[in-house]
């Protein structure tokens, strides 16, 4: 059977109402890892993906990744002399926040105005639920694949990303030749993501009587001079990277700040110790030994603003590099054939302002990687989360056809 054919083959299996169901499903699931809740975790939406999975006759591997947080991997095809492709996608979902301030219940999975509506309606179940009916519609086809195509839903993609690490390590990921991550990006077909340092800083002065600031050296004070070298970080670094055509440029941005590390507040106390996290995007160019000694420069200027303070700092979750893939690889190539096929539009081009699963892909297994899925970036971990059921569709469309392109030419 002709590529094309296959393709219109496997898009006739797409149907927009199982779509929307299987996306409102996964909602209903909450999933926000909450540390201090061992029944708070991806466990309960990892069941309903492996039972969904069994159910249209893929082939599952559930691996235990952390207590009650394992993966959910699922294949169609062997990969032979051919390629194995990805569709990732993570089950944890950022924190609901306050529900009296959303217009739906957050875990409600509301349709209304053309949108499901619920925390992970966009980051990410929308985009997981599109990859798995794209996977579906491709084995209710009956169209053979040159290759293997893997779904992952993976586990702690907001946290340290021990899911995709744990892939990486296991025999099907080693086999990976390529992956489409599944993140909100409004379907376009992004080639860069942003890298991210997370600085912890601690700085350290002497605990005193807040009546007599004089005996003791307060670290609070030079936690104000560490955020008033964070926009003077900020220049430097964006001195130091490449412009990027789909980028920002990089921000620091101050996004903990803590004080006192231990111990209770108390409003007539100077705290022994004060700390704050920087939350750093970068730009292809400095890499992370010259990102680290300008890290460590604002850190010496903030110690220096007050005699007696100590400042160190580490990286939260290690150092995350930038990404960037051409646009001459066949998984791109491949997917810009889908967009047209899929959506009869032409494919657009964009780039991730954050870190995702597909850094660890790249920077790990060293493979293409493209990042492209339903629903408006911008409303990612915001309260009113939302996706339309337009993008999911879309979604679904282009990933079954990027399967084929990329499998079958």
């Amino acid at each position: 059977m002709a590529v094309g054919s296959s393709i219109e083959a496997a898009l006739a299996h797409i149907d927009e109402a199982e779509l929307v169901a299987l996306t409102r499903d996964l909602v209903r699931i909450p999933s926000v890892v909450r540390p201090d809740d061992s029944h708070a975790t991806e466990g309960a939406v990892a069941q309903y993906i492996e039972r969904w999975f069994v159910k249209e006759g893929l082939n599952v591997e559930v691996q235990p990744v952390a207590p009650g947080r394992p993966n959910v991997v699922a294949w169609l095809g062997d990969k032979g002399d051919g390629r194995c492709l990805l569709l990732e996608g993570h089950t944890d979902v950022v924190t609901e926040g306050n529900p009296a301030e959303w217009r739906y219940p957050p875990f409600s999975g509301q349709v209304a105005n053309g949108r499901i509506w619920g925390r992970g309606a966009a980051d990410m179940k929308g985009g997981l639920a599109a990859a798995m009916i794209a996977a579906a519609a491709i084995k209710r086809s009956g169209v053979p694949l040159g290759g293997r195509l893997v779904v992952g839903a993976l586990v702690d993609e907001e946290g340290d990303m021990l899911g995709v690490k744990h892939l990486c390590a296991t025999p099907i990921g080693q086999e990976l030749d390529a992956a489409i991550i599944c993140e909100p990006e409004q379907n376009q077909l992004c080639l860069e993501q942003r890298g991210v340092v997370w600085a912890r800083v601690l700085i350290r002065g002497r605990m005193a009587h807040g009546a007599m600031p004089e005996a003791g050296v307060n670290p609070i004070a030079g936690l104000a001079a560490l955020l008033h070298q964070a926009p003077r970080l900020e220049r430097r670094l964006r001195r130091l990277c490449r412009r990027s055509r789909y980028l920002r440029p990089p921000t620091v941005t101050a996004t903990v700040v803590q004080a006192p590390v231990h111990g209770t507040p108390q409003s007539n106390v100077i705290p022994s110790a004060a700390q704050a996290t920087l939350d750093i995007r970068l730009t292809p160019g400095p890499d992370e030994t010259v990102v680290s000694a300008e890290i460590e420069r604002a850190c010496r200027a903030a110690a220096a603003s007050v005699p007696g303070l100590s400042v160190e700092w580490w990286a939260l979750n290690g150092f995350r590099p930038p990404t960037t893939v051409d646009r001459r690889e066949p998984l791109v190539r491949a997917m810009m054939t889908a967009v047209r096929q899929a959506t009869r539009r032409r494919p657009v081009f964009g780039g991730v302002p954050g870190s995702t699963d597909g850094t660890i892909l790249r920077t790990t297994r060293g493979i293409p990687i493209v990042t492209c899925g339903p629903g408006n970036r911008l409303i990612a971990h915001q309260v009113n989360e939302c996706v339309e059921v337009s993008d999911l569709v879309d979604a679904a469309r282009i990933y079954a056809g990027s399967v084929l392109n990329f499998l079958n030419l």
